[in-house]
């Protein structure tokens, strides 16, 4: 006798049906259940993807915004980052010419009234005064880099930044923001969008 003769032979199930019986309880997603999801999916990706790009993109554009209107303050007031022997360079426009630019072209030219800034109006507009070194007065610029197109007195929503004074003082910068509009309360906001970098 062998010794395999005490084993119960196996018992011969088709393939077919080995599979269906194992399968029994584990239903998988139709074609049709899975466009339905797709689609549910897509819809409300629609929904919420440009509101998110949208605040993003608004976002960067502050940011940037600021970023060149801290680069305007330094350039008018002076960087009160530059010391020498522990104190403060005084720095600027307004300490070059003493007293506060008339418009922002004033600091990538000494010649307003000339070339592609003559298009530009603005009340008191005259040639500055060429740098005295010896007095360490007059215009010492340019203050800014001029790009061509005098993208430094813009925001990024392509509006002119406005010069923010108060009784006779000049104390800062204003950009109208994403509104684009200056002091105007978008309906529902709680306050003004405007930008401010004061001097």
């Amino acid at each position: 006798m062998s010794r395999f003769s005490s084993l119960t032979p196996l018992r011969r199930v088709p393939i077919i049906h080995a599979v269906s019986s194992t399968s029994r309880g584990a239903r998988g997603f139709t074609l049709v259940e899975l466009l339905v999801v797709i689609s549910v999916l897509g819809i409300i990706l629609a929904f919420f993807v440009p509101t998110i790009a949208g605040r993003i993109a608004t976002n960067a554009r502050r940011v940037a915004t600021l970023q060149e209107m801290r680069m305007l303050r330094d350039a008018i007031a002076g960087d009160p980052d530059i010391r020498m022997s522990g104190e403060m360079v005084v720095t600027g426009f307004k300490n070059d010419i003493g007293r506060w630019p008339r418009d922002l072209v004033e600091l990538a030219t000494s010649r307003p009234d000339t070339g592609f800034y003559a298009g530009r109006p603005y009340p008191g507009k005259t040639t500055l005064p060429a740098w005295d070194p010896y007095l360490k007065k007059g215009w010492n610029g340019p203050y800014v880099r001029e790009d061509g197109n005098m993208g430094y007195t813009e925001d990024a929503w392509i509006t002119d930044y406005m010069f923010e004074v108060r009784g006779t003082d000049t104390v800062g910068l204003r950009s109208a923001g994403p509104d684009q509009m200056f002091w105007k309360i978008t309906p529902g906001a709680q306050d003004s969008d405007d930008i401010w970098v004061f001097f």
